[in-house]
């Protein structure tokens, strides 16, 4: 049981480095991309949107269980 709470500690603060990475990458990931001008401001909105509830639930569920 220590070791499962041991990997899930893990892998948190794993997903908070990547949410930081992410954090600190922002323009550069989420930004315009100049290679697709025709990309609408809704569908990067749309991206971020599922990234965030992506993360935020992976977090939460590895918090459920580590509890």
């Amino acid at each position: 049981m220590i070791v499962i709470k041991i990997g899930i500690s893990l892998f948190i603060l794993f997903w908070l480095g990547l949410g930081g990475m992410m954090l600190v990458k922002w323009n550069s990931l989420f930004g315009a991309n100049p290679d697709d001008p025709s990309e609408s401001p809704g569908s990067r909105t749309l991206s971020i949107a599922h990234i965030g509830a992506v993360w935020v639930g992976g977090l939460a569920l590895a918090i459920y269980f580590l509890i």
